[in-house]
């Protein structure tokens, strides 16, 4: 786990040379899928992880138990220890003591706080699609106007707007709303990535050092435990 983690940490940290690339394509419809489904599989990924720990800690915590009742308690009465028994059991304390004092938060609060970083994308995705739709709809209003006006020119003759009525006109406001969207888009292509740049290296350097913690902990468990184990 330790040795995957550390290469997608390096993997990711490309991530820092990348650009953001002034664009005006909108977000597509797979990209919001598949943001959506990232931020599924993250949930999941959360999940797991917290269950990994609460199972591994609620099995070492049996696995001790049972040992010490077994090994040292039968019927309230002392048994003959052997020295491969006592090791055994040392070897089940001391792994029940690295699961219990691990620092496996951090690297769950890595994960949670990447998800925070998936969910502020759909968000500003969610308001770049709301801005299209304000938009489309400005424009819509400006057409329905333009053919009114024609339908009254042709009717009236041609009809001279003032200043104040050029400034309301619908034309105005969907250039205004055209424009919002465009920056809508930057926006969202901007967000993203720092996001990215953010949030995927510090979850993975987070995943990482716990792993490298828990390898340390468990060779060095195993390496000293394991001599009393086995027959000498």
């Amino acid at each position: 786990m330790y040795e995957c983690h550390q290469v997608q940490t390096d993997i990711v940290q490309q991530l820092n040379y990348l650009n953001c690339i002034p664009s005006s394509d909108p977000t597509s419809e797979i990209h919001r899928q598949a943001t959506l489904k990232l931020e599924v599989v993250a949930q999941q990924w959360h999940l797991s992880f917290c269950n990994l720990m609460k199972a591994q800690r609620d099995y070492v915590q049996s696995l001790t138990g049972w040992l010490c009742l077994s090994l040292f308690e039968v019927c309230n009465k002392p048994v003959q220890r052997t020295v491969q028994d006592s090791a055994i059991y040392s070897l089940c304390d001391d792994w029940q003591c690295a699961i219990t004092n691990a620092h496996d938060k951090v690297a769950s609060e890595g994960i949670k706080s990447f998800l925070a970083v998936i969910h502020a994308v759909i968000e500003k995705q969610a308001e770049e699609q709301k801005q299209k739709k304000r938009a489309e709809s400005a424009f819509k209003e400006h057409e329905k106007k333009v053919l009114e006006l024609r339908a009254l020119e042709c009717k009236f003759g041609p009809h001279l707007m003032s200043e104040s009525d050029l400034r309301k006109n619908p034309v105005a406001k969907a250039e205004d709303e055209k424009a919002m969207y465009e920056k809508s888009i930057s926006a969202t292509r901007l967000v993203t990535l720092n996001s990215l740049q953010m949030g995927l290296p510090r979850v993975f350097q987070a995943l990482t050092g716990f792993a490298n913690v828990c390898t340390q902990t468990f060779d060095a468990d195993d390496h000293n435990n394991m001599k009393l184990i086995l027959p000498q």
